[in-house]
């Protein structure tokens, strides 16, 4: 029973010099400098890092209105591939 005590009481001890550390900090300056520096993303940023096959399919989707896509390969090798939802690869 004294041994608890005394751990309890060292546990104690340890939380509250962290505590007492925390406190004399001081506040650090805001690394952005002016608020509002921060542009928003442009429209296009999310077509700029894609492949040449994926811009030609969205420009196809934009006019047929229908969902055309290029595989390059078997179409459950490339869903296996890209990590859809219930593929698998088959084995040969």
């Amino acid at each position: 029973m004294g041994r608890m005590i005394i751990v309890l009481l060292g546990l104690v001890l340890l939380n509250s010099t962290k505590a007492a550390a925390q406190v004399s900090f001081r506040p650090s300056k805001d690394t952005l400098g002016k608020p509002g520096l921060l542009h928003p993303l442009p429209q296009n940023f999310y077509s700029q890092g894609l492949g040449f096959f994926c811009r030609k399919e969205i420009q196809l989707q934009k006019v047929t209105s229908l969902p055309v896509y290029i595989r390059l390969g078997a179409k459950d090798y490339v869903d296996y591939m890209e990590r859809k939802p219930n593929s698998f690869k088959k084995d040969n």
